[in-house]
C-alpha cells in the first residue's frame, strides 16, 4: 500500500501482481486500450496496466481475487506495490512494521520499491504483451505520503520524485474503490489479524488519505471511482465492467 496493504500472505499475489506510463511534476494523460473478448494477447501489442488503488479496508484484495480468478494467469501478471519483487518485499515488511520510521524514510521506501517494480516487472510484461494488475501504485503516493503525512507544502517536489521512480509507466486505468475510514476501519477489526504501521493510525489520518485520493484522482488520468461500501458483488459488477471497457477496446 502506498499507506496500507492488508498483512494477508496470498501466494498467488503476494510477488507476481503487475502494468503502464510518466512526466515532470505535472500530470499527463493516457489513452486506454484492450484485448480482444476471447482475451488473447498479441505480443506484438502492448499490454494494459490496470491498478486497484483505496484505502484500508476498502476491499482491494478481495477485488483482485475475483479479477484473477476470472481472467487467471495466462495473459495477466498480478502483483503489489510495495512489493512484488525480492526487493520490493523487503521494504514492504520494513514499511509495514518497522520500528521509528521517519516520513522521509518512508516516502523513499515506497519510490524506490516502485522503481524497482516498473523495472523487473511492470515494464517487461507490458513489452511482452500481457496485461498487468497491480495492488496500488502512485496515487497512493499522494494520498497517503501527502495528504495523509500532510506534506502539501511540498507537494511539486514528491510529484517530482514520484514521476522520476516510475519513469514513462502510468496506468491505462486505476480504479478507486472509495469507502469512508470508519467502515473501513470496521472491516480491518472484523479480520482480527495483525494490523500494518498505517491501518494504527489514527481515524484523522485515513480521513486526510481518502480526502487526498478524490482530489487526487480529479486530476491523474485514466481514474473510475467507485463506491467501496456497497456488497462485494456490487462492486465487482463495476470493477469488472471498467476492466472490460479498458481491454475490448
Amino acid at each position: 500500500m502506498e499507506g496500507g496493504t492488508c498483512d494477508r500472505s496470498r501466494s498467488s499475489i503476494d510477488t507476481k501482481y503487475t502494468p503502464a506510463a510518466p512526466h515532470k511534476g505535472h500530470l499527463c494523460k493516457n489513452r486506454l486500450c484492450a484485448i480482444p473478448k476471447k482475451r488473447t494477447y498479441n505480443r506484438d501489442m502492448r499490454g494494459k496496466f490496470i491498478v486497484i488503488e483505496g484505502g484500508d479496508g476498502a476491499g482491494k484484495d478481495t477485488q483482485i481475487e475475483l479479477l484473477q480468478k476470472e481472467f487467471g494467469n495466462e495473459q495477466w501478471v498480478y502483483t503489489r506495490d510495495p512489493g512484488g519483487t525480492g526487493i520490493g518485499m523487503w521494504m514492504r515488511a520494513l514499511l509495514q512494521h518497522g520500528d521509528h520510521l521517519s516520513d522521509e524514510t518512508e516516502l523513499l521506501l515506497f519510490l524506490a520499491s516502485r522503481a524497482q517494480l516498473v523495472s523487473e516487472i511492470i515494464e517487461p510484461v507490458l513489452v511482452s504483451g500481457k496485461n498487468i494488475l497491480s495492488n496500488r501504485f502512485e496515487l497512493s503516493t499522494y494520498a497517503y505520503q501527502i495528504y495523509g503525512r500532510q506534506r502539501l507544502a511540498k507537494q511539486e517536489l514528491v510529484l517530482k520524485m514520484s514521476a522520476f521512480a516510475r519513469g514513462n509507466t502510468v496506468p491505462d486505468l486505476t480504479i478507486l474503490l472509495d469507502i469512508a475510514p470508519e467502515i473501513g476501519r470496521k472491516r480491518l477489526q472484523a479480520r482480527g489479524e495483525t494490523i500494518t504501521r498505517f491501518e494504527a493510525e489514527k481515524i484523522e489520518f485515513h480521513a486526510r488519505v481518502r480526502e487526498g485520493y478524490l482530489v487526487s484522482a480529479k486530476a491523474y488520468p485514466n481514474v473510475r471511482t467507485i463506491d467501496a461500501s456497497r456488497s462485494v458483488a456490487e462492486v465487482y459488477s463495476e470493477v469488472r465492467a471498467a476492466v472490460l471497457k479498458v481491454i475490448e477496446k
